[in-house]
């Protein structure tokens, strides 16, 4: 589910926004640049708060929805954006999150794994999680070139619905490919999360005892 929640965000957040941000500004390399501080200073933010105690005492929980609250919040508003403050909002929305995401991991996997076992699991889990990575790169770079931007630029039904909510003019392909991923990264956050197996988890593993 990691290695999912990674490409999806791959596709748009380390490739795509660039370009798409220099493109909807007319090339405002100082918005970029705030953009970028700002996805920075959320992330530190996030980071502290995390490190503070400040999150749910459900790990199983805070991992799944902080993720669905970056991608619902922070990739949607990022394509829906148009200005410097909505693309800073969403990137303050999609980067604090992650933080919460990634200490639940570590909660889970430290109290769940045996000491003795959590090298070998480490290592596993990171050339699943962090595999995906690449191919979403890829990817994110070739939909944007080949397919999302030709297909904003066409006369479809379609297309012209989309310019409604993105805008038109170069860029705007990419911005369609930021609501593609937080729709359906938001739907695949909370859905897994809903998994039979993972509930199980959560409630084995993290629910409190039962006093009699």
């Amino acid at each position: 589910m990691m290695a999912c929640m990674n490409f999806l965000s791959r596709i748009t957040y380390e490739n795509t926004l660039s370009p798409m941000i220099l493109a909807r500004s007319g090339g405002n390399t100082a918005a970029l640049g705030l953009v970028n501080a700002v996805l920075g200073a959320a992330g530190i933010a996030g980071g502290l708060l995390a490190s503070a105690g400040l999150f749910s005492k459900e790990p199983v929980r805070m991992v799944f929805w902080s993720a669905g609250f970056s991608f619902l919040f922070g990739d949607i508003l990022m394509g829906l954006g148009r200005n410097v403050f909505a693309w800073c909002l969403a990137g303050a929305f999609a980067s604090l999150p992650i933080a919460f995401v990634m200490a639940g991991q570590n909660v889970i996997l430290y109290r769940t794994i045996p000491e003795e076992m959590q090298g070998r699991v480490f290592a596993v889990r990171n050339a699943i999680q962090y595999g995906t990575i690449p191919a979403g790169i890829l990817l994110g770079g070739a939909l944007a070139d080949y397919v999302f931007e030709p297909f904003m630029a066409g006369s479809s039904a379609l297309a012209q619905m989309l310019q409604h909510l993105v805008g038109s003019g170069t860029g705007c392909g990419m911005a369609v490919m930021f609501l593609c991923t937080g729709t359906i990264g938001a739907c695949f956050s909370f859905l897994a999360y809903r998994q039979k197996s993972i509930q199980a988890m959560r409630k084995r593993c993290f629910s409190p005892p039962v006093i009699k």
